[in-house]
């Protein structure tokens, strides 16, 4: 009898363990078939959550940080999250600002000039004076800043602490070395890409490098950690997706180098066509560009890898046009299309109201957009 008694509550144990692994399994695959419908839903309308009164009087711009917005202007900048509220304001005075976010942290520079504001989600977390005018700059997760700065022949790479301390410096000739044409700072604060463009004898020369201020950078001479040179057409942006892969986007195409901490050429992509936009963000890099002949656009997508995901027409006439997780943003003065990184239309509407900004809150049916008069949070609804 006791034998029996075992054997049944062994048995009624492992009926139970598999009735019990069966409902996990189909709340899983429910949950799942959920997700996916609701990631690919498409939306017709929209409704107001919230909304702020708003000016852009001496405006600089808009930025995407969070979940939330950041609007910076000549007088100032001010963060509002994902709910709608404000979060912080600074105040400053500058005559050209522009703006980057990583991570908490957000910067703003005076482009021609010598300050720079550094912000995170308590507000101001350090200022720096630099001593050449800025040309463009970025902050990195723990507050780390790179710029890039010109006066007269001579260029300037630096890198800096948010509390102020230099924490390295390329410093090159233009008529030498070439004028540079952009520099990226890797999320970690500790990498640096920059391109160089220069004529010899009537050729285009294009110079990049990659600068390691890690440990391994130290034992390479001037930081220098690795180069290529690039010769057919210009190359005027270059920038880090992620913490370690950096897109060369040149005239007529793309190069991905993987840099851990030395750069290694992934794969080089050469397209025809005349580039209308680049767009880049942490998964994917791409082009707009029209081709001879044709009437539409076309929209090309690259993952990390450089492989070609998405090669699709577009019908729409943006002004601005963007990458933010899974989907395509574009938008003109009153109306807007978001599309799936996927080629799925998402979103297409004309609104009563100028759009200054749209971006995305939660990647589903929330976003924020900027006029004028207001900045909204709005609900998709079908």
């Amino acid at each position: 009898m006791a034998r029996d008694y075992e054997e049944r509550r062994r048995r009624y144990r492992r009926n139970r363990v598999i009735i019990f692994s069966l409902l996990l399994v189909l709340i899983v695959f429910v949950g799942a078939i959920y997700l996916i419908r609701l990631f690919n839903r498409s939306y017709q309308d929209y409704e107001v959550m919230n909304r702020l009164a708003n000016t852009e009087e001496n405006l600089g711009g808009y930025l995407e940080h969070k979940g939330g917005i950041v609007k910076y202007s000549k007088d100032g900048a001010v963060a509002v999250n994902s709910k709608g509220n404000y979060l912080w304001n600074g105040s400053f005075e500058m005559t050209d600002p522009i703006a980057d976010a990583c991570g908490d942290y957000v910067v703003v520079a005076d482009r021609g000039g010598k300050q720079i504001q550094i912000f995170n989600k308590k507000g101001l977390a350090g200022s720096i004076k630099t001593n050449h005018p800025i040309v463009k700059t970025e902050v990195a997760r723990q507050g780390v800043v790179g710029v890039l700065m010109i006066d007269g022949e001579t260029s300037y790479i630096e890198l800096y602490s948010k509390e102020g301390e230099l924490l390295g410096e390329k410093i090159t000739n233009i008529v030498k070395d070439g004028y540079p044409m952009d520099v990226s700072l890797s999320d970690d604060g500790k990498k640096l890409a920059a391109t160089y463009l220069s004529i010899n004898r009537g050729d285009i020369i294009n110079k990049i490098l990659f600068l390691n201020y890690g440990e391994v950078g130290k034992n390479h001479i001037d930081r220098t950690a690795g180069g290529d040179i690039h010769r057919s057409g210009v190359v005027p942006r270059i920038t880090f997706l992620d913490n370690d892969t950096i897109c060369v986007f040149k005239e007529d195409g793309l190069k991905i180098f993987y840099m851990e901490e030395i750069p290694d050429l992934v794969k080089e992509v050469t397209i025809e066509g005349e580039i209308e936009s680049i767009l880049h963000n942490d998964k994917y890099a791409g082009y707009v560009l029209r081709e001879d002949g044709e009437k539409l656009a076309k929209l090309l997508l690259y993952d990390l890898k450089g492989n070609l995901v998405l090669d699709m027409k577009l019908d729409f006439e943006y002004d601005s046009i963007y990458l933010s997780g899974e989907e395509i943003v574009m938008y003109n003065n009153l109306s807007c299309l978001i599309y799936k990184a996927n080629g799925k239309e998402k979103f297409r509407y004309t609104f009563t109201t100028n759009i200054s900004a749209l971006y995305p809150i939660n990647y589903l049916d929330r976003y924020f957009m900027a006029s004028p008069e207001e900045i909204l949070v709005i609900k998709l609804v079908e």
